[in-house]
């Protein structure tokens, strides 16, 4: 069950960025206006891309307490914890999105009447999504350490990188740069996650 939690975390928020394949903005902190107008354009793949996104993010807090209860280390539960709670807060973040396109937008003459409430519903998303890649940094090198000396070092350098490559993805809400780091971050943390979610397939399964 810990393994399934790790794969559908990993499908679900791939899946969240596939939605938004023509919302190409999203998640930019200099292009909020363009993103609500795009996700104005776009209703559907907003809402699927969302409801993919909060399902990937619930199973990751998931897998994250299963991994820290493997793992066993103090260590390991603090930062299994700090991703869940992460986890968690992003994905009650991404609600507001469905609620700009299916319940804000609908009732706007035009866009630009509604521009201050598009505003602080998707800065409400991005802030969150920014406080989960501090929180899953943080976390991620507090697990990696206890992995490396348990003797799996290539999976806990990986942690340790890609722990390392989300804690300055939290400034995404004021800086572009910051936002961009995600597409580095994002592949070695999913990454991470596979990893580990055939390392509790593998526990698992020898288990009497």
């Amino acid at each position: 069950m810990a393994a399934l939690l790790g794969v559908a975390a990993v499908v679900g928020n791939v899946l969240g960025v596939v939605f938004l394949l023509d919302v190409p903005v999203a998640y930019r902190p200099t292009d909020i206006d363009r993103w609500a107008a795009l996700s104005m354009a776009q209703p559907g793949a907003t809402v699927a891309s969302a409801a993919a996104f909060i399902l990937g993010l619930v199973a990751l807090a998931g897998w994250a307490a299963a991994l820290g209860r493997q793992v066993g280390t103090p260590a390991a539960h603090v930062g299994a914890s700090t991703i869940a709670v992460g986890a968690l807060m992003n994905a009650a973040g991404c609600i507001t999105p469905i609620v700009l396109v299916s319940h804000v937008l609908p009732g706007c003459r035009d866009l630009a009447a509604c521009a201050p409430t598009a505003r602080a519903l998707l800065g409400t998303t991005l802030t969150l999504d920014a406080l989960f890649n501090l929180l899953l940094g943080l976390g991620l090198l507090s697990i990696a350490p206890s992995l490396w000396r348990g003797g799996s070092r290539a999976l806990g350098a990986l942690g340790l990188v890609a722990g390392l490559a989300s804690i300055p993805v939290a400034g995404q809400p004021f800086s572009e740069s910051a936002a961009r780091l995600l597409g580095v971050a994002g592949p070695l943390w999913l990454l991470f996650v596979l990893w580990s979610s055939l390392r509790l397939w593998r526990s698992g399964s020898t288990r009497p």
